[in-house]
């Protein structure tokens, strides 16, 4: 009999990965003292500490060439006044990305110092900053994705606002960037036409023309900033995982256990206040169409009431694991009360993560169903008179909903409705990962205490 041995190649663990990447990453092929398959933990990190630092300021340079370009190269009379916040673009994820990015440099910066000390304590205040900045990192990269284009309406919609001043002076033919190159959506107020308002002022046919190519390549561009800008994203967001590794390898796993043991309300804080904003955005952000003041967007504002819930029990939760890890087992009492507390903090986290899936689940579907039953045309003119910042909604007035705003397709007002949707996906899956580790947390130290003995001999 012929015996078929095989092989079976075990995948590479993320330590193997780790060496592999500050091996031949390109900024570290001209040092000497090569890291090699046999190097510490601490060497590894060191080099992973830098490598996340290039890409980190990488990041600062790309995001702040946009906020340059959109808030101080305006034609606004002040920087900022002439700016209208929206969460439901791109921009506001690529300036979320500066603010982490910033944080990350200090947390890199200062964390030098650790590693080259060896120094416990602060390994792992590192290893808790990057606990905290690594779902920040997810929700912003996943958002910088435009799966339903909406930087096309953005910049359709805001096209003539001060921001975008320094974009039409680009992309606009020379000397057309404030006069054919700004012809109103279907003309305007005072026009019934494109061509008219262009006959009138210019005395030209090819306003419309000039401002359609200006914006498709703009489009293209702001499509492709976006999309480098979200891949450096992922790329940083893997060096932090490997980062995060490696920290647990030299801390070692019951010491990191302990810790979250001890800091549960550190650990907890993160997805209470995510989900308290996020809450507040879907329920009172101006640019929201989950909001009850968004006319037809209303019967989805129950959405922003379920994540001010999960927030609330999120907040149960870290009280109640700080109760656990503050009072200590006298008698046993003490022990049948903790566990009763424990009982607690089990129920009210599985609670959430039903009320997280939920949320998940229905904002998938609220999106998909969208697509095949689209909202009529009066509430498409009323979402759009509500969603429209950049003033080129007409009609808005109008008791006849379908002629409010047809400066606004349906496909535009669609696509801003299921990114919001995606955003809240986002973020109920985010919580819901917490959630799972937090259980998993909580039935451990439930069996622990169970097994806690109280009488000695």
């Amino acid at each position: 009999m012929i015996c078929d041995h095989r092989i079976i190649k075990q995948p590479p663990s993320l330590s193997q990965v780790s060496v592999f990447i500050v091996q031949f990453a390109p900024c570290f092929l001209c040092c000497g003292n090569s890291v090699h398959s046999g190097s510490t933990d601490r060497a590894v990190l060191t080099r992973l500490n830098w490598l996340c630092l290039i890409f980190v300021l990488s990041q600062i340079i790309v995001v702040s060439l946009l906020v340059i370009s959109l808030v101080f190269l305006d034609d606004a009379p002040g920087i900022l006044d002439e700016y209208d916040p929206h969460f439901w673009n791109l921009n506001g994820p690529a300036f979320g990305i500066l603010a982490v990015s910033v944080i990350l440099v200090m947390v890199c910066l200062g964390t030098i110092r650790v590693l080259q000390n060896v120094d416990l304590v602060g390994a792992i205040r590192y290893l808790w900053a990057m606990l905290w900045l690594v779902p920040f990192e997810v929700f912003l990269n996943i958002s910088l994705f435009d799966y339903f284009n909406v930087t096309s309406v953005w910049i359709r919609h805001w096209w003539m606002r001060p921001q975008l001043s320094w974009f039409r002076g680009y992309y606009c033919p020379e000397g057309t960037a404030n006069t054919l190159c700004v012809v109103p959506i279907m003309g305007g107020n005072d026009f019934e036409s494109e061509e008219d308002w262009c006959m009138h002022f210019h005395n030209s046919t090819t306003c419309s023309q000039t401002r359609d190519s200006a914006q498709s390549e703009m489009i293209a561009s702001m499509l492709a900033y976006y999309t480098a800008l979200g891949a450096l994203g992922c790329l940083l967001l893997f060096i932090m995982l490997l980062m995060v590794n490696s920290l647990e390898r030299i801390i070692s796993k019951p010491i990191v256990q302990k810790s979250r043991e001890t800091n549960v309300p550190a650990w907890l804080l993160l997805p209470t206040l995510g989900n308290v904003l996020a809450g507040w955005l879907f329920l009172f952000s101006p640019s929201s169409l989950l909001s009850s003041r968004s006319g037809a967007g209303a019967e989805n504002s129950w959405i922003g009431f379920v994540y001010l819930v999960t927030a609330a029990l999120f907040c149960i939760a870290m009280l109640t694991g700080w109760l656990l890890s503050s009072f200590s087992i006298q008698d046993n009492l003490d022990k049948k009360r903790k566990n009763i507390a424990v009982i607690v903090f089990i129920v009210v986290m599985a609670t959430n993560t039903v009320l997280l899936v939920t949320l998940f689940v229905a904002s998938i579907v609220l999106s998909a169903a969208l697509l095949e039953s689209p909202i009529d045309e009066a509430d498409r003119g009323e979402i759009a008179c509500y969603i429209d910042l950049g003033g080129t909604c007409t009609g808005c007035g109008d008791s006849d909903g379908g002629n409010q705003c047809p400066e606004w397709g349906l496909d535009e007002v669609t696509s801003i409705l299921q990114t919001q949707l995606k955003q809240s996906a986002t973020i109920a899956m985010i919580c819901f990962l917490y959630c799972i580790s937090v259980l998993r947390f909580g039935f451990v130290l439930r069996k622990h205490l169970s097994l806690y003995q109280i009488d000695y001999v």
